[in-house]
Order: structure tokens, then sequence, then C-alpha cells
């Protein structure tokens, strides 16, 4: 069902976005400027003075643009809410960790979400929000810069959450979060929320899924490392994982940037360049060696990034595990579809191949951004996550 909401948000993070574009632009002209006024210095003083002026006047301008007309988007306009959403998905995936510092409306909160994108509040409101809950809980944890419609599929395709509603034992729960925050603090987060809904269910938990689509398949180990840390009461009920292009050993599109913001940072007038770059969440950072612990980055062991071993921390025991790669190549077992992968995460890191998870499988023909709507992954998942016949001992 398709809702319009007033746009509030979306013009303040217009503002944001713009400061963020602004600046290193701002950043390379004035470098590149003060390289040509100070090789005629002091001739050119008087004429420096006038630039500085006029350009800081200039940027300003943009600056202060971008904040009026900000402030009229979100007076007087309204959209679609999954516009909406989108937008501020991803902002929160490209600089989340940084948005609370500008506008609260901004950041997204963690919280399930009902049909149409509205949170809901633990307590009461969850029977409302699940009118027919079953004792079978299956948790979909979305991907960097996605909201949870990334599971409702096409106009042409029922998508997981269609499927799941449809399966009389099952009932999916929805999650959306912060994706530009750490991958263990939004681990901790889900543990925490999960804890509260299985106090709150409607009727009596018997066991609980947990399916992860790209970096929600690292939120979702977070959170079992999260919940035995702390002794929460939902990781007994949980027996199956189910990963989806997830980068558990990293994404060289992450590795990229990194490396891409080194040799920017190099020459002084492409260093704002490197710095816009290094702005990005530490969210997307997380995804270089597929971090799930904040010890993975303030530990004391500095030869773990050197390793690439940072996300090799055992699979808990008592829950099957299964990771789903996918590859553009229409043979899985292509070379090339082994180099690229989904043009987002490799099959070897998708399968986490130092974890040795219960089951592996590789899509072929599939690209980072489709392969969630691949009708055999959508049945292979459900073959996962239904109920087991026998109650499970733990």
């Amino acid at each position: 069902m398709l809702r319009t909401q007033p746009a509030a948000g979306i013009g303040s993070t217009l503002a944001f976005v713009t400061e963020r574009l602004v600046a290193p632009v701002e950043g390379m002209h004035r470098v590149i400027a003060g390289r040509w006024f100070g090789s005629l210095e002091p001739v050119a003083a008087p004429v420096r003075k006038v630039h500085d002026a006029v350009a800081s006047a200039v940027y300003g301008s943009v600056r202060l643009g971008a904040g009026v007309v900000g402030a009229g988007i979100d007076e007087h306009i309204s959209v679609e809410s999954g516009t909406a959403d989108s937008i501020q998905a991803f902002t929160n995936g490209l600089w989340g960790d940084d948005l609370g510092r500008h506008s609260d409306r901004l950041e997204i909160t963690m919280a399930i979400r009902d049909s149409v994108g509205d949170p809901v509040t633990i307590g009461p409101d969850l029977a409302t929000a699940f009118p027919s809950a079953t004792d079978r809980m299956v948790v979909l944890v979305h991907g960097l810069v996605e909201t949870e419609r990334c599971w409702h599929g096409t106009e042409n395709e029922p998508g997981m959450a269609q499927v799941l509603e449809n399966h009389t034992g099952l009932t999916p729960v929805s999650i959306r979060y912060n994706s530009g925050r750490r991958v263990s603090d939004n681990g901790a987060l889900l543990a925490s929320l999960l804890e509260e809904v299985r106090a709150e269910w409607p009727v009596p938990v018997q066991s609980i899924a947990l399916v992860g689509n790209s970096m929600g398949g690292l939120v979702v180990r977070s959170a079992c490392e999260a919940a035995s840390a702390a002794g929460h009461r939902w990781i007994d009920d949980v027996d199956t994982v189910v990963t989806v292009g997830s980068p558990h050993q990293g994404s060289p599109l992450e590795k990229l940037a990194n490396m891409t913001a080194f040799g920017l940072a190099i020459a002084p007038e492409t260093r704002p360049l490197a710095g816009f770059v290094n702005r990005r969440s530490v969210g997307i950072k997380d995804l270089r060696f597929g971090a799930i612990l904040e010890d993975d980055w303030t530990g004391t062991d500095p030869d773990a990034l050197l390793r690439n071993t940072v996300g090799d921390h055992s699979l808990p025991s008592g829950i099957s595990h299964h990771f789903v790669a996918g590859v553009v190549t229409s043979d899985p077992e292509n070379p090339i579809g082994a180099i690229v992968g989904d043009l987002v995460v490799r099959p070897g890191s998708g399968i986490g191949r130092h974890l040795e998870p219960k089951s592996t499988t590789v899509i072929g023909g599939r690209s980072h951004a489709d392969l969630l709507n691949d009708p055999s992954l959508i049945a292979g998942v459900m073959g996962r996550v239904v109920p087991p016949e026998e109650p499970r001992g733990r």
C-alpha cells in the first residue's frame, strides 16, 4: 500500500548532502588558488583578498540556498513514503555515524517496521501490528543504504516478505536501522530489541530464524555474539541463520575506497577529495574486512587486518548457518564469477569460506542488487526457515 507524507527530513537531508559535496570542491578550489597566489606574493595580495571574499560568499550562498530550499521542501511538499524512506536510508548508509550532530530527524532509529513502513512500538502495539502472530519468528535485516522494502519484491514477483507472510506457520519481522553505524553497534541494538520483542510477543515464542541481506548478515552475526555475551533469552530460541550476499571476509569495493582515499591524500590539490572519501560512514568501513565486533578494530591484534581475518569469529554452536552468495556469470563455477562475484561481494567472502557454515550456495546470473529477487533464493531460504518437525533440544 502506497501512502504520502510530508517530506520532513528530505529538505534537511538536501542541506546536509550539499554541505558534504561543497566542502571538497571548496577545499580544492582554495588549495589550487592558494598555490598560484603564493607564487605571486606580495603583488597578488590585494587580488587574493578579493578572491577569498568572493569565494566565501559563493560557497556560503550555496549552503544557505540549500538550507532555505530544504526548509521549503520540509514545509510544503509531500512525497510517497517509500521515496522519503529510501532517501533517508541512503543518507544514513553513507554518513549515518555523523547525522546526529546535524539533525535528529535525519537518523534512523532501529525498530520493527510494519507493512507500510511505520515503526512498531514494543508492547501492546505488537499484537496490533501482528494480528496473526505465530510462535515462529523470521527476522529480516536489510543491508547498506536499504530499508525493509528490499524484501518486498517487485510488481511481477513476490518478495521474501510476501512469501513468508503467506506461510501459516511463520511470522516475518522486518527491521529498519541506520546502516551507517558500526556493525557492532547495530548488532548490540538488534540484540536488545529482540530481547524486548520476545518478552512482548503476542504468543509464546518457540523458535526464531534470522535472515540478513548483505551488511544485514554481519549485523545478524554481531547480534548473536552480543546476545550470548549479555545472556539474552532470545538467542536460545534461534535455530537458523541465513545470510544473503554478506561480505563475511570483506568487500573489495570498500578496500578500493580505502586505497583511493590513500592515493588522493598524497597531493595537496586532491587532499580535500581524500577527506570526502574518508568521511564515509564507519558502517561502510566495517565492510572492508567484515568486522562484526568492536574488538575487530580496537583489539590487541594489529596483524588481523593484514591477515584479513577480522571477521573470522567462530559461528555460535547449536544454530544452523546457511550462507548464500551470487555471481554475475550464469555459471557459478566460472572463474570470472569468482573474481567479480556479484559486483559487490566475491563468492568466497559471501559463503564465509573460513567459517564452515552448515551449507553454502552460490547463485549464478545475479548481481548484488537483484539477488534477493531470485526465485531459487527465496525457495532455498524458505526451505531453511520453515520450522523443523521435531522440537530442537539445546
